[in-house]
């Protein structure tokens, strides 16, 4: 395993809780893009394997349905770029209400 691997999997065990934790709503992780209360993904908006980081920015939780979307859909690429939106504004609200 390369080093540039070796730390991101080391970010991702944390930025994973962190990204659960920004997408639940009452405590409870829920879909990103449908709402619906069983999401069951973390998943990596760009894929590690196209240079994608685990930073937070990077991952949103999905249901299995919305994650087959995004990664296999035929319109995979729109809705990749809604999801990064979302996530980003998820994130600098998230970012804003822990720091207070």
């Amino acid at each position: 395993m390369n080093k540039r691997k070796r730390e991101d999997d080391k970010l991702y065990r944390n930025t994973r809780k962190q990204a659960i934790e920004r997408d639940s709503i009452d405590g409870y992780p829920h879909c990103v893009l449908c709402g619906c209360n069983r999401p069951s993904e973390v998943h990596h908006i760009v894929s590690r394997g196209q240079c994608g980081t685990s930073e937070l920015t990077n991952l949103a939780t999905l249901c299995n349905h919305c994650h087959h979307e995004v990664a296999h859909g035929v319109d995979s690429r729109q809705v990749k770029k809604l999801l990064l939106k979302i996530v980003k504004e998820r994130t600098d609200k998230y970012e804003k209400d822990r720091s207070c």
